[in-house]
């Protein structure tokens, strides 16, 4: 191919189902149509999110990964990725941070409260 292209996606916020933030649903269009899109060689996704949803993380999770089966995916952190944000992150063929990035995952956790 003479001129590879490089997509770039940008998932920019709190991870929702919907809405106007990092909406996964929007997110996995993209991925789906740069998959389809023979002329995008690499992908670039940019992720600044603090997490959000479970439910829509585990769907860009799967598009980041279906996507890096057929091309390549490079992660760009910026200031947090952190919990759904660095999850998304993880199928990624390369990731890569700022020394001052705020990654990492918490899970799940709950409190019970307890009264002696």
């Amino acid at each position: 191919m003479e001129n590879p292209n490089i997509a770039v996606i940008t998932a920019e916020g709190e991870i929702a189902k919907g809405g106007d933030g990092l909406n996964s649903d929007k997110i996995c269009r993209y991925f789906k149509e740069v998959r389809e899109n023979d002329s995008i060689k690499v992908v670039v996704l940019r992720i600044n999110s603090p997490g959000g949803s479970a439910l829509a993380s585990e769907e860009i999770w799967r598009e980041v990964y279906l996507t890096n089966l057929k091309k390549k995916v490079i992660v760009s952190m910026g200031d947090v990725a952190a919990s759904g944000g660095y999850y998304i992150a993880s199928p990624a063929a390369r990731i890569f941070a700022e020394t001052n990035t705020i990654t990492g995952s918490i899970g799940v956790f709950g409190l019970i409260p307890f009264t002696a």
